[in-house]
């Protein structure tokens, strides 16, 4: 049997390190939902899935953004919530929204 000590340590590890654990998490749902508004906001200009093309607007691909090197779930989330050249106004998103964008564009990484 382990002994109090050793039981409550371990108990603060699990703790501290749940909310890095699910926060890396991503719910099919939320690709799903992501997939969704991408088809419904973001196609006017992007291709929203692969084959390569370009939107209407020669702006890039969701396959060439997911596979910069510098793209991160932060740095979309960013940008999907800060209005960028040529974007209507009723583009941009909720934080949940952006994230979960976020998680759909991520998942057409090396899918060039």
């Amino acid at each position: 049997m382990m002994n109090i000590a050793l039981q409550v340590a371990l108990y603060g590890f699990v703790v501290a390190a749940l909310p890095a654990v699910t926060a890396s998490v991503v719910r099919a749902e939320d690709v799903a939902d992501g997939r969704k508004i991408a088809q419904s906001y973001c196609s006017r200009c992007h291709a929203v899935a692969p084959p390569k093309q370009k939107g209407w607007t020669n702006a890039p691909s969701f396959s060439e953004i997911a596979n910069r090197p510098t793209t991160t779930t932060e740095s979309l989330v960013a940008i999907i919530q800060t209005a960028h050249p040529k974007m209507s106004p009723g583009a941009q998103r909720s934080p949940s929204e952006a994230a979960d964008l976020a998680a759909y564009i991520l998942t057409l990484k090396q899918q060039k």
